[in-house]
């Protein structure tokens, strides 16, 4: 598994999340633009956020993302489903402020977690739901390739996509 320490580069670091980070993060995620594609819309409110937090605290590896110049909260990931046999890992429950969509930011974030999972797997596994075409572009900005789609759990009347990045690929 991927060792619970801090990570950073030129533009981010990412702190492993605890418990009493939940106002902080809600802070940035109190914005319902950020949640329009995605398959809870309501994590924008107290209630929606308060699930989100609960799920995200729950996966292998959670983090808040700061801003390494402002040192503000500007969202959250994670690492997730770690697979020992398969050596595989998968990175979500991502989101960030509007501030930060479409530049170089989310691939900053994915590229330092990538690289970092490479050290421990050598496939490193995306989820995101078939209307959710901005999640989608970012995945094939960073040379994810979509590999599988299903009926999304929770939610058979929508499909979850799979992509994947592979170590030596």
């Amino acid at each position: 598994m991927i060792p619970r320490i801090l990570l950073s580069n030129e533009l981010i670091e990412l702190i492993p999340l605890e418990k009493r980070d939940f106002d902080l993060l809600y802070l940035v995620a109190s914005d319902k633009e950020i949640w329009a594609q995605h398959p809870d819309f309501s994590r924008y409110t107290p209630v929606g956020f308060t699930q989100y937090f609960k799920k995200l605290l729950d996966t292998d590896l959670p983090y808040l993302i700061i801003d390494k110049k402002t040192q503000h909260v500007i969202g959250a990931t994670s690492f997730y489903e770690y697979n020992e046999a398969e050596r595989s890992i998968a990175i979500g429950y991502t989101f960030l402020a509007k501030a930060y969509w479409g530049g170089t930011y989310n691939q900053s974030i994915k590229q330092l977690m990538i690289h970092t999972a490479f050290e421990v797997v050598d496939k490193v596994i995306f989820h995101v739901r078939e209307k959710n075409l901005r999640s989608q572009a970012a995945l094939a900005k960073i040379g994810a390739v979509k590999e599988k789609e299903y009926p999304a759990p929770a939610d058979t009347g929508a499909l979850q996509l799979e992509y994947a990045i592979y170590k030596n690929g």
